[in-house]
């Protein structure tokens, strides 16, 4: 109950300080000609996730992240002749209209097109709000078209939207069935499309095969909908004819006459003054989202509404949703600006949907209803909230609204570590001293402890400064800690017994081979210690924190002096004329503690820029590539110079990278062009600097 009554709370002062602010922030804002290497379309968790790969929305088809098509289409007839404004293919309008602008806000996304005397607006709203359960769990996208005469004269126009069953399927040769559903509210058009196996959790790929997707449109008199062949519904529209009857051939594989869900407005004579404005409401129903250990769980809304209800209900608070996501965006747009300027703004908005994305929200019935979260290691392994991927993504969370998400998504984890699994139907045991680096693969939460990954200093410091940096912002949350104190122990117990030199251990960074005696590493135990002494202090066990304390200050004059390599700290104790980004430090800023001395982050950031690339800073001196969130917890934790310096390398790699994927985080910094991973959520990293003070 407490967290709900925090997220409420916190919910409530966005209102009262956003009452009176209703604007999007101005172009000043942003970087008005940014291109991103993938725009966040539809991005509302790890299978509803829709992104244009594309400089303009109608060049490509739409794609999941993992770049399979989601074929999601739209066109406009502007005095009776045709143009394609998203999607591309042989069926739809061969002339498209002009895309004249493109912004990118945290949770909305806005097109702007022209042509023959109109413009359109296409508008993607998310309401993507981790964490809370009033507006942070609908699987809800909407899409908004506004159409105004540009040339003072009166033009007849009218919409087309349509989407095939791809957003359902794992692949295009599965059967799928489509159906009209009955709105729990009259006055509405409310239709689903989905899979006629439903085999929830039976496949564990990147694309979803259950649920259903749907699609609710105000039954206003100016629509006409069907389900039909894509062909059929498309050429209908661009002739001006009236859609034919829905196709009753079903199930069918979907990509046998790719059947379709089509709405047409028919907006009449669009006068001179006019501004017409219409709307849809996309959802996906996913039945069951998360089994862990055993008990298959819901999504959140689910608890609360039928998904007939909980669709209609969303699109009859359009205007609410809308104006929080509007505000929200205001204020993020306005709070990144003051703090780094106007092209982290840019590239830290491209973040926010890529990171909430990567998460689910479920409703735990064991217990009675709290809110759980899961994140997904996407594209990488496709693990079940990898530990060093939550990290990473923290200071997203951590930033505002989003405190109590994080928690959300550690607490599954503490369950599992400290024996909890069997009440959830599998008692798997968890007896290694250290903290677990994932739960199973998604979408099931299974994993032995001796099929981790064994990362035992980094995932087991990753969880102590994470949850210390909670209870800094909540600290109501020493309540929950009350099950976990002995395990949080047992953590930090081991981090002692393995500084100052953390041996032959993994870090998160093992996509580079292996790196004994680990500086970096390291130094995530010692601020790892730091911040379970942090946390000790917060619950008031200050005799408990000095003890710690005492410890670490040998750890650290140890490392000071064995880590020294001149004018820089070392890769490994054991490896002169080695460097590496020492990002492990950024929570030393985070929590404003004493560690280590201010030198040592001047003579880093200074190092760093004489290994700066057109691109960035290289990860360390064994690659030309680097890593993107730890480019940016660097940057945090520097003077303006070099904040300044990183940000705006990180900014030439989105806007010139060749490769068009969702914002990666590994890249070569010579070249722009990506060595591996896309859309994942450590991008929330971008958000370290809006931690430091």
């Amino acid at each position: 109950m407490a967290k709900l009554t925090i997220v409420f709370f916190l919910n409530l002062i966005v209102q009262i300080v956003l009452s009176n602010n209703n604007e999007l922030p101005s172009e000043e804002s942003l970087i008005d000609d940014f291109r991103p290497p993938s725009v966040p379309l539809m991005v509302v968790d790890p299978y509803f996730s829709v992104w244009s790969n594309a400089d303009n929305l109608y060049d490509d088809w739409p794609r999941h992240w993992s770049g399979s098509i989601a074929a999601f289409s739209g066109m406009i007839l502007i005095d009776g002749k045709p143009y394609r404004f998203m999607g591309k293919d042989v069926d739809l309008a061969g002339d498209a209209m002009k895309q004249t602008n493109l912004t990118v806000y945290p949770m909305q996304t806005i097109y702007e097109f022209q042509q023959d005397g109109i413009r359109l607006s296409v508008r993607f709203t998310t309401p993507s709000i981790p964490g809370d359960p009033f507006l942070g769990p609908y699987p809800i996208t909407f899409i908004t078209y506004e159409v105004a005469p540009t040339d003072g004269m009166e033009h007849k126009v009218e919409i087309y939207y349509d989407n095939t069953g791809e957003i359902a399927v794992h692949d295009v040769s599965e059967k799928i069935v489509w159906s009209r559903e009955q709105p729990s509210s009259p006055g509405f058009v409310m239709m689903r499309i989905g899979t006629e196996a439903q085999d929830y959790f039976g496949q564990r790929s990147d694309r979803i095969n259950w649920g259903y997707f749907y699609l609710v449109v105000e039954d206003d008199g100016s629509i006409n909908t069907t389900m039909v062949h894509s062909t059929m519904a498309r050429t209908a529209f661009m002739k001006g004819d009236k859609f034919p009857a829905d196709d009753k051939n079903s199930p069918r594989p979907c990509s046998q006459d790719w059947p379709v869900l089509a709405v047409r407005w028919n907006l009449g004579v669009v006068g001179k003054n006019d501004i017409v404005s219409k709307r849809i409401t996309l959802g996906y129903d996913q039945v069951y989202s998360i089994k862990y250990f055993g008990t298959a769980m819901q999504p959140y809304w689910a608890s609360m509404n039928k998904t007939t209800h909980m669709l209609t209900y969303a699109t009859i608070l359009y205007d609410s949703f809308r104006a929080n996501c509007d505000q929200l965006d205001a204020m993020y747009i306005k709070a990144l600006n003051n703090k780094g300027g106007p092209y982290y703004a840019t590239i830290a908005s491209l973040a926010w949907r890529q990171t909430v994305g990567a998460t689910i929200q479920v409703y735990n019935n064991v217990t009675g209803g709290d809110l759980w979260m899961f994140m997904k290691e996407i594209s990488s392994d496709g693990d079940i909230s990898t530990v060093d991927v939550i990290y990473p993504s923290s200071p997203l969370f951590l930033f505002d609204i989003g405190v109590s998400g994080l928690w959300s998504i550690l607490e599954p984890i503490l369950v599992y570590a400290n024996n909890g699994s069997g009440q959830y139907g599998i008692s798997i045991p968890y007896n290694l001293q250290w903290a677990p680096h994932h739960l199973g693969h998604w979408p099931v939460a299974d994993l032995s402890p001796n099929h981790q990954e064994q990362m035992p200093v980094e995932e087991s410091a990753n969880m102590l400064i994470m949850i210390a940096a909670i209870s800094n912002s909540w600290h109501g949350l020493v309540d929950f800690l009350e099950p976990y104190w002995a395990v949080l122990k047992i953590w930090a117990d081991y981090i002692v017994t393995s500084l100052p030199d953390p041996g032959n251990q993994l870090c998160t960074d093992d996509f580079e081979g292996p790196s004994p005696h680990n500086v970096n590493l390291a130094a995530k135990g010692i601020v790892g210690l730091a911040a379970y002494a942090n946390l000790l202090r917060n619950a008031n066990r200050s005799d408990d924190a000095v003890h710690y304390e005492t410890m670490n200050k040998q750890f650290v004059d140890y490392w000071l002096k064995n880590a020294n390599d001149g004018d820089h700290y070392k890769l490994q104790y054991n490896l002169d004329k080695t460097w590496s980004l020492k990002y492990n430090l950024f929570f030393q800023k985070a929590f404003g503690i004493d560690l280590f001395p201010d030198s040592v982050f001047e003579m880093e950031g200074k190092y760093y820029m004489s290994k700066m690339n057109k691109y960035g800073v290289p990860l360390d001196n064994r690659a030309d590539f680097t890593k993107t969130d730890w480019e940016m917890w660097v940057a945090a934790m520097e003077d303006d110079t070099v904040f300044d310096a990183i940000t705006k390398a990180v900014y030439k790699f989105a806007n010139e990278t060749p490769d068009r994927v969702p914002f990666s985080d590994w890249y070569y910094t010579s070249t722009g062009k990506v060595r591996g991973f896309r859309a994942r959520p450590v991008i929330g990293g971008l958000y370290a600097k809006m931690l430091v003070n």
